[in-house]
C-alpha cells in the first residue's frame, strides 16, 4: 500500500517536472519579449517550481510519516492480539491435559480397586 503511494507520487511528480519543462521551452520559443525578460521569468518559474516541489516533498515526507506511525500502532495491536490468543490457547491446553491427568489417575484406581476385589 505504501508503496503504491510513493509510486503515485514520483509519476505525478515526474510529470510535473516534464510539464514545467514543455512550458518553459515553449514559452522560450513564442515569447514576444526581449531575452532578459525571458531570462528573469524563467529564472522566476525555476523558483516557484523549486518551492511547489520543495512543498510537495514534505507534504509526501509527512504523509509518509503518519503511515509509518499508524502503522506501528496497529502492528502492535496485532502483537497484543496474538499474545492474547496465544495465552488463551494454553490456557485451554493446561486446562485439558490436567482434566486427562485427573482421569486418568481416577481410571488407574478404579483399576486397582478392580484388581483387589477380583483377588479376594
Amino acid at each position: 500500500m505504501s508503496n503504491n503511494n510513493n509510486s503515485d507520487f514520483s509519476v505525478f511528480f515526474s510529470g510535473f517536472v516534464m510539464g514545467g519543462l514543455v512550458g518553459a521551452a515553449v514559452a522560450l520559443v513564442l515569447a514576444p519579449q526581449s531575452g532578459e525578460e525571458t531570462r528573469q521569468q524563467i529564472r522566476q518559474k525555476g523558483e516557484e517550481l523549486k518551492e511547489q516541489g520543495t512543498n510537495s516533498w514534505y507534504s509526501a515526507k509527512e504523509r509518509a510519516q503518519h503511515a509509518a506511525e499508524d502503522g506501528k500502532v496497529r502492528a502492535a495491536e496485532m502483537a497484543s492480539e496474538m499474545r492474547d490468543k496465544a495465552e488463551e490457547i494454553v490456557r485451554e491446553a493446561a486446562k485439558n491435559a490436567t482434566k486427562k491427568a485427573r482421569g486418568t489417575k481416577k481410571s488407574s484406581r478404579a483399576t486397582k480397586n478392580d484388581d483387589s476385589n477380583s483377588e479376594n
